[in-house]
């Protein structure tokens, strides 16, 4: 099918007022404007018998549309029949095989299933469009000038990965810490000889997860030859640890050449191996792919060509998605359908990795998938790592105020909140204090102000004096982080269980050591997607009888199946599934949103000490906006490290924040050097 929508795609070309455009523009350039899908997307329709799956061809430049949007191309009066019957007689003249086309059955698992042709049409679609790039880049550099990225092989990248990692942890583990790493790495190496499919590696913080999910996807992949391993996370804050380790175990020689980090906020320009990076970034042409959740199921749920050529590589690959617990439960449905249908029906393995594995395998979209445990004894496991214990501050409720005085009588404490102005009021409390180091994290701050507060604060820690930290829930995974002492307002479980995952985590202060606090505040105020599973916590955990520890596996499993049984289909994505059987690809792009909030990005005025080109690039950019010119996806990434959010309804309103482009703004108000955004001062 592949082949035939490759033969298709192109041969309006061959129509004489196409050529002859050609010709006249050949010298000085420019575009032909002369429509050329019509006559392969007809000739798909009528003679070939391909139905929908022309909706490829007819989409190859501007993307796939719906079923009603094809009928409506090929029926509407504006058509050239004439030019489209000549472009096709003049090449069956010279290709034999459209005289007399065999088109291939659909695939048995494809046959009756509506949904499961849509995949397939992605998948074509995918490699379509990536062959219609890399054949348009030949033509006008050369054969020498088309990029392909250099072969490794799983085989050699699992002996390097096994070799550094000898080096670096030898053969016998020096604490009881590090032989229960050990076993986790034996675990995952063993599950990795069972056949492809949904694994589940359940472990707590401090196992060793990045290292171990490595090893088993490298095994993995080796030993049932799969193409390429993607690990896609939910935090940039994650990237950028997990590419870090897997690049000093897969490529130390430095080259650049064999870790592909690809998500909104890398910078693909600059250093070793960066024509590399930007080239392999634009279809996943790599072995080892560091991503975030967003990148990978919205490009798989888009339209266009340029999102979704990389698509085609998923096949035969191992997909590992770290901090599972993470995705979203408004797009549940079409994740994990567009996850069976990739194992089912494309070669792929897929990892869920996550210290507070959700239960959601009763769900009808995922029926009859018994995903394997990796771990041989997860309860042995959770009990040996066992790191803090609990105290829950819910009757009475407790001020924001009484929490940040109970927090500031431990040397170094962690206080996580739900919103970004409690956390205001906690570092409020704080300030002054000549006693301690008080150090602030909230979306009101822009990426690059996080990391460096996140980098100061772990100098901060590494000290003997008094660190107190209030943050909002963006410190809860992937911030490797430890405190004795966190204390963390009301929140879904999982979240809570998150936070605790940043006290004792290096297992210094022995077997439960650490402290956590579960807090209510008087003060109200939580994301509204918090509602159902706070219920459900609260039901389920906590000091009164019949409540469990948070850190009572069966009873989790328990408290994630009620969740996500209270929510309606509605409620957990089935509108995309929907459009999806109807094969309204537009519809899909516009409503699959992973992060769906009420915020828009605004550019602010923070310059990084250590880094001061970096705010000049981003500058560059703001001032080539504002001369109306539309700059490139790499040159809008060097806005990345600069932007904050803030509420929709209040950009609206307040003159600070000026539209710049799209949903992107500046924010010309006062920016704080611990606050970040400070939306209580007065607009001038």
């Amino acid at each position: 099918m592949a082949w035939w929508l490759g033969l298709l795609h192109d041969v309006g070309k061959a129509a004489e007022c196409w050529q002859r455009l050609l010709v006249l523009l050949g010298v000085g350039g420019g575009r032909i404007g002369v429509d050329h899908k019509a006559a392969g997307t007809r000739l798909a329709v009528t003679r070939l018998g391909l139905g929908r799956l022309a909706m490829a061809v007819h989409g190859h430049h501007g993307g796939l549309e719906s079923p009603a949007s094809l009928h409506g191309f090929l029926t509407s009066p504006d058509r050239d029949l004439s030019a489209e019957q000549q472009a096709v007689s003049r090449l069956s003249a010279v290709i034999p095989e459209l005289r007399d086309p065999k088109v291939p059955p659909w695939p048995d698992w494809a046959r009756t299933d509506r949904l499961a042709q849509e995949m397939l049409l992605r998948m074509l679609f995918s490699a379509l469009v990536d062959a219609d790039f890399l054949d348009t880049q030949a033509h006008f550099r050369g054969a020498s000038g088309v990029f392909v990225s250099p072969r490794l092989g799983m085989a050699e990248l699992l002996r390097r990965f096994e070799h550094k990692r000898m080096k670096r942890f030898g053969a016998r583990p020096s604490s009881d810490v590090g032989e229960m790493r050990a076993q986790v790495y034996r675990d995952c190496v063993a599950a990795a000889g069972l056949p492809p499919g949904f694994f589940r590696l359940a472990a707590p913080t401090g196992a060793g997860k990045t290292i171990a999910v490595g090893g088993f996807a490298l095994h993995h992949a080796a030993r049932f030859e799969m193409r390429r391993v993607v690990v896609a996370v939910p935090f940039l804050s994650v990237t950028d640890q997990n590419a870090q380790v897997y690049r000093d175990f897969l490529d130390s020689g430095g080259t650049g050449r064999v870790v592909l980090e690809h998500h909104t906020a890398v910078n693909v320009e600059g250093g070793r191996g960066s024509r590399w990076r930007r080239l392999a970034a634009e279809n996943w042409d790599a072995e080892f792919i560091i991503t975030t959740t967003v990148q990978l199921f919205e490009s798989l749920h888009a339209r266009t060509p340029s999102r979704m050529r990389k698509l085609h590589r998923l096949a035969r690959s191992v997909i590992v998605l770290d901090e599972v617990q993470a995705i979203p439960v408004h797009v549940l449905e079409p994740v994990l359908l567009v996850l069976r249908q990739l194992v089912d029906h494309f070669g792929v393995t897929v990892v869920l990795s996550s210290a507070t594995q959700p239960e959601f395998w009763h769900l009808p979209v995922v029926d009859g998938v018994k995903p394997r445990p990796i771990i041989s004894d997860t309860a042995r496991l959770y009990a040996t790592l066992k790191r803090v214990r609990y105290r829950w501050w819910t009757r009475p409720k407790p001020t924001l105020a009484e929490v940040a005085a109970e927090a500031a009588t431990h040397p170094k404490a962690l206080v996580v909140v739900n919103t970004t102005a409690h956390a205001r009021v906690i570092a409020g409390e704080w300030s002054g204090r000549e006693d301690a180091q008080v150090r602030h994290l909230s979306t009101r701050m822009c990426s690059r102000h996080r990391l460096d507060t996140i980098d100061k604060i772990r100098e901060l820690l590494s000290g003997d004096g008094r660190v107190l930290v209030v943050s909002t829930q963006l410190i809860e995974a992937g911030v490797d982080l430890d405190f004795p002492a966190v204390y963390r307002a009301m929140a879904p479980a999982e979240s809570l269980l998150q936070a605790a995952g940043r006290c004792n985590r290096e297992g210094c202060l022995g077997h439960a050591g650490g402290l956590v606090v579960v807090f209510d505040p008087v003060e109200t105020g939580s994301p509204p997607t918090y509602a159902i599973p706070v219920h459900e916590t609260r039901k389920h955990f906590g000091p009164a009888k019949g409540q469990a520890e948070l850190d009572d596996l069966d009873e989790f499993a328990a408290y994630s199946a009620s969740v996500y049984s209270s929510l309606s289909p509605i409620d957990r994505g089935q509108a995309v599934v929907d459009a999806r059987a109807e094969w309204d690809c537009r519809r899909v792009a516009d409503l699959f949103r992973m992060i769906d909030d009420n915020t828009v990005p605004v550019v602010v005025d923070y310059t990084p000490t250590d880094d001061q080109k970096l705010r000049k690039r981003a500058d560059r950019v703001l001032s080539a906006i504002r001369r109306g010119l539309t700059p490139r996806p790499d040159e809008l990434r060097h806005l990345q490290p600069f932007l904050a959010t803030i509420p929709r309804g209040r950009a609206q309103r307040d003159s600070r924040a000026v539209p710049l482009i799209g949903d992107l703004h500046v924010w010309t108000g006062h920016y704080d050097s611990t606050y970040g955004i400070d939306l209580d001062s007065e607009e001038t």
